[in-house]
């Protein structure tokens, strides 16, 4: 078994060894030595399906594998606007909630700056205010004065 795997390494080295002799001096004559017609529609052949080959690895490339990194591209994109759409809608929820409460409590402050304000206008006015006698008597001064 392992003579026949040598005899088959050994046969094939020589005949590539061969081939690649062949093939230089082919393309320093210019001319090819022997079956130049069956070579020539090989080598159509091969580059035909060579060609082949590389539209449909163009192909695949461009808008299998290109397309598909766009649109994974596009859906990490598309999460993270939702998730900045997420935390713009909490802060705004927050920014609301928080301006409610400021004006409740500008209410509050307000209502109790005019009652307090108020009281002490009111506590004022009972305190200086003239008794009945100091005011009958102030009326009757002014009153005397413009006659």
């Amino acid at each position: 078994m392992i003579g026949s795997a040598v005899t088959f390494s050994a046969v094939s080295i020589g005949f590539f060894s061969l081939m690649l002799i062949v093939v230089h001096l082919e393309q320093r004559r210019g001319k090819r030595f022997f079956a130049n017609g069956a070579r020539s529609w090989l080598d159509g052949v091969v580059l035909n399906v060579e060609q082949k080959i590389t539209t449909s690895w163009n192909h695949f490339v461009r808008y299998i594998v290109q397309l598909h990194w766009y649109y994974s591209i596009h859906s990490i994109l598309k999460a993270i606007l939702h998730g900045m759409q997420f935390c713009y809608f909490s802060f705004e929820k927050i920014f609301e909630r928080n301006r409610a409460r400021t004006k409740k409590l500008r209410a509050e402050r307000r209502e109790i700056n005019q009652l307090s304000h108020l009281g002490q206008v009111a506590e004022h006015k009972e305190e200086t205010s003239l008794t009945d006698a100091q005011k009958q008597k102030l009326r009757h001064k002014k009153l005397e004065e413009k006659h």
